[in-house]
């Protein structure tokens, strides 16, 4: 039996406690939960004012969450916890 929520735990370098969300529903998309985690850290992506690009990008393990639209629940299967990793990329400008 799967449950309907999920707890989810991303862990960012750059900060000093993770995101932690108890009761995610397992229907969530990567894309609304990335939406949370850049705002519960302060982040956003995009180009800045020196010409850098910065984007993120979750991981689960070593995989690169890279389909936006693949659910939560998807990611975490039978697990009753889902660990990612928010990763910062940089790109310089000209």
């Amino acid at each position: 039996m799967t449950h309907e929520t999920i707890k989810i735990i991303v862990h960012y370098p750059a900060a000093k406690e993770p995101f932690v969300q108890d009761h995610a529903a397992r229907s969530e998309t990567i894309r609304t939960l990335k939406a949370q985690v850049l705002a519960a850290f302060g982040l956003v992506e995009g180009q800045t004012s020196d010409g850098n690009t910065y984007t993120y990008t979750l991981y689960h393990h070593k995989t690169p969450l890279e389909n936006l639209n693949q659910t939560v629940g998807e990611v975490a299967g039978e697990r009753e916890a889902l660990e990612l990793k928010l990763s910062q990329q940089v790109t310089q400008g000209a």
